[in-house]
């Protein structure tokens, strides 16, 4: 049976993507610890890869290694690039590293084709166009608006390019599926990077403590989340219906 990997970055996104399947069992892939659902024309791979370009790439390539997929996806939330609400789709036809833009990964058009016709089927918001992906969390509003108008993409992550790089390594089929969780002219509460450095958490504890004002973007960011992480949901449920009756890819 065919087998396609979801590859979504932290816990959050992972829990989203996974309630979109009745039934799911841990597996370890490479050691990494994946979750499985096995509908009836397709086996799903839920994988964590951690945040960043280097994790995500290091992650798949253990997975892959071991586990041959038909189609991988680069899944989660998604800072949108242009005009959008949250919990907004974003779908990409290709996704660029920002410190390798000469390096523009491709994503498949058939896939891309084959989720837009389904989102469309739902009734929800749905942008497809070019995806950044960047090493950093971009944090300031300000910092969003000049990649918006340097990138002149619909999204923002820090995963996609390094997991379309894997995929084209192992010439898989390769799609980006996101839901809108921050908007391009607002500020996160925190400099989230602190959190992504070694003993990292104690400075971002620290930074929380200082600024009380976080604590209310932290408030706002959980709640544009949980939409976000909703709609990705329901994105899974539809997409997997649909592959019920036909292939996915």
């Amino acid at each position: 049976m065919s087998a396609i990997g979801l590859f979504a970055a932290t816990r959050w996104e992972v829990q989203a993507v996974r309630r979109a399947f009745p039934v799911s069992e841990m597996r370890v892939l490479g050691t990494v610890r994946c979750l499985f659902a096995r509908r009836p024309h397709l086996d799903w791979w839920i994988i964590p890869t951690g945040v960043g370009p280097e994790r995500a790439a290091a992650t798949a390539r253990r997975v892959i290694a071991e586990q041959p997929f038909a189609a991988v996806w680069s899944t989660g939330f998604a800072c949108a690039l242009r005009a959008a609400s949250i919990g907004d789709v974003l779908i990409g036809t290709q996704v660029t590293a920002e410190r390798e833009p000469e390096e523009t990964r491709q994503c498949d058009p058939s896939m891309v084709e084959r989720a837009q016709q389904d989102m469309q089927h739902q009734l929800v918001p749905v942008q497809v166009g070019p995806f950044v992906s960047v090493p950093h969390v971009l944090y300031r509003a300000e910092e969003k608006r000049d990649m918006a108008a340097r990138a002149r993409a619909v999204g923002l992550d820090m995963e996609s390019a390094a997991l379309g790089m894997v995929a084209a390594e192992r010439k898989i089929p390769f799609g980006i599926i996101r839901t809108v969780s921050d908007l391009v002219d607002e500020d996160l509460p925190l400099d989230f990077n602190l959190f992504l450095r070694p003993s990292g958490w104690a400075k971002g504890v620290v930074s929380c403590l200082a600024h009380p004002t976080a604590l209310l973007g932290f408030n706002r960011l959980r709640g544009q989340s949980r939409i976000a992480g909703a709609q990705l949901t329901a994105v899974f449920r539809a997409l997997t219906d649909q592959a019920d009756v036909g292939a996915m890819v």
